[in-house]
């Protein structure tokens, strides 16, 4: 029966995509719709966080719905402070009703996220970018710090410090299986460096960092390294843009055997495939493969990830949103498998915030009592 409802959903979303007025926005989608890099809105030239002055102009111009336009009164914000330095934020706020299998719901407000970032351009081609995420007790705070060296030749740049690597898609939704288990999100940053090239209708990257998990003073001489390559297709009036890539982590680090009686060399690598298109400016699909391997003196463990979003834009301001998510934890095994069916809108009333309302539905075996339903505030300039 949920099959049939996901079918449904999908098939009325893609439907509906043709018939829409044509409108655009951001996000790794945003960059399907309009085929955009993620280097035009963004500080980081991988995308996520902090946005440029080619973000903030774009949230400016389409992250409104014309409705409230009187209400908001004509904004002349700006987050300079000066020639050379920008402020950014960020604070996520959701109100959570999951089913917990077995005993009663869990219904709760969450802080999500509470950034602040300040971004330095000393020079034309040095800059210095900070954030910390809020304290979340017994985990590790959410903070990125770099240096950046860039504007040069080919959109060529060096980050050195601690922030994401660049591996798949980086959707917004951390809880996605392949962000959760492959990099450990949402505090996957790591320290290191990056080095990419965007040239065009081409980009890679290549970083080395600190494996993953390493505390702060953390002796581990171990290095995991990052590979990512897309090729991007856009044409003329871009209604129709293609995205695909793929990217590679390996990450060597040192843990405890089975019996906790000596320090052995273990090994996580992933490989996948990504890509994002964008249709007449009003429909996205993003779909990301991701293949893992955890090696150890326990049995080798090899995992798959799926992931496929489709987004559709009814009118500026509003998008509708579905996901499909597979998590098989071990390809070797039967009947370890997870999907999840996701499907709801989301709406930017105008610039400064977006609230997004979304229905999860798991699906495994043994069938569980666990669906969610998760109303999230996001406030951003």
């Amino acid at each position: 029966m949920k099959n049939k409802i996901t079918c449904l959903v999908f098939a009325i979303l893609l439907s509906a995509s043709f018939f829409l007025p044509p409108k655009s926005f951001s996000y790794p989608r945003f960059a399907a719709y309009t085929g955009d890099k993620c280097m035009d809105c963004h500080v980081n030239p991988t995308g996520g966080m902090m946005r440029n002055k080619g973000g903030d102009y774009y949230a400016k111009k389409n992250l409104f719905m014309e409705m409230f336009r009187k209400i908001a009164g004509k904004s002349k914000f700006s987050p300079k402070i000066s020639k050379g330095i920008t402020l950014g934020g960020d604070v996520r706020i959701a109100q959570v009703d999951n089913e917990v299998d077995g005993s009663s719901n869990f219904n709760s407000f969450l802080s999500m996220q509470g950034d602040i970032y300040f971004n330095a351009e000393v020079n034309k081609i040095l800059s210095i970018f900070a954030t910390s995420g809020i304290d979340i007790p017994g985990i590790e705070t959410k903070y990125e710090v770099y240096g950046m060296i860039s504007n040069l030749p080919a959109n060529t740049y060096l980050k050195i410090g601690r922030f994401a690597p660049d591996y798949g898609i980086k959707i917004v939704e951390h809880r996605a299986f392949q962000r959760q288990y492959i990099l450990n999100t949402p505090y996957s940053a790591n320290t290191g460096f990056e080095l990419g090239v965007s040239p065009d209708w081409f980009n890679a990257s290549i970083g080395i960092y600190n494996p993953m998990n390493l505390s702060f003073l953390g002796r581990d001489p171990h290095k995991m390294f990052v590979a990512s390559a897309g090729f991007t297709y856009g044409s003329d009036e871009n209604n129709f843009n293609l995205n695909i890539g793929g990217s590679f982590l390996n990450n060597p680090y040192n843990t405890s055997d089975t019996n906790f009686t000596s320090t052995i060399t273990a090994n996580k690598k992933a490989f996948g495939v990504f890509t994002k298109i964008g249709i007449m400016k009003r429909a996205a699909l993003l779909g990301e493969i991701d293949f893992e391997e955890n090696r150890s003196d326990r049995p080798l463990r090899r995992s798959l990830y799926w992931f496929g979003e489709l987004d559709v834009i009814i009118i500026q301001g509003l998008e509708l949103r579905s996901q499909f998510e597979l998590y098989d934890r071990n390809r070797d095994a039967e009947n370890d498998d997870v999907k999840r069916i996701s499907a709801g809108f989301g709406i930017f009333p105008f610039y400064g915030l977006e609230t997004e309302l979304m229905v999860r539905f798991p699906i495994e075996e043994p069938e569980k009592k666990n669906n969610e339903w998760q109303w999230n505030f996001h406030f951003y300039f």
